[in-house]
């Protein structure tokens, strides 16, 4: 038995602004137990922000991000923003090609911790770029 599951992705080519997007992964096995091919990491870092907020950046290599706590609010330079809380999961994969240059408001994402429980994830760094 096969399913798919997706994860938000905030991506782009390079050169544009970013936007979100969807990564499928294919998981197979049995219905009380699906796992995905083996996927390559670099490393992995904890994090914890309280009060956290960044002006547009972008994430460079590509990074999973697994919240275990509190919340994210990721906000696109086209205005569209998205929420990540405890259990999601989303990819950073933004960048900029070797000849452009960052432009804020153009390129990349903010990012900014809501409430008042701590924002605590795990970063899996997928590649460097």
């Amino acid at each position: 038995m096969s399913e798919i599951i997706t994860i938000p992705t905030i991506t782009n080519d390079g050169r544009g602004p970013s936007v979100f997007s969807m990564r499928e992964i294919d998981l197979s096995g049995e219905m009380t137990r699906q796992l995905s091919g083996q996927i390559d990491a670099v490393n992995f870092r904890l994090r914890r922000s309280v009060g956290y907020s960044a002006d547009f950046h972008i994430a460079g290599d590509p990074t999973l991000l697994i919240v275990l706590n509190g919340t994210m609010l990721i906000t696109l330079p086209s205005g569209e923003s998205r929420e990540f809380t405890a259990g999601d999961m989303y990819i950073a994969e933004d960048y900029l090609a070797p000849d452009v240059a960052f432009e804020d408001g153009v390129h990349g994402h903010k990012a900014q911790t809501l409430g008042d429980i701590p924002y605590n994830a795990v970063h899996v760094k997928l590649s460097r770029r």
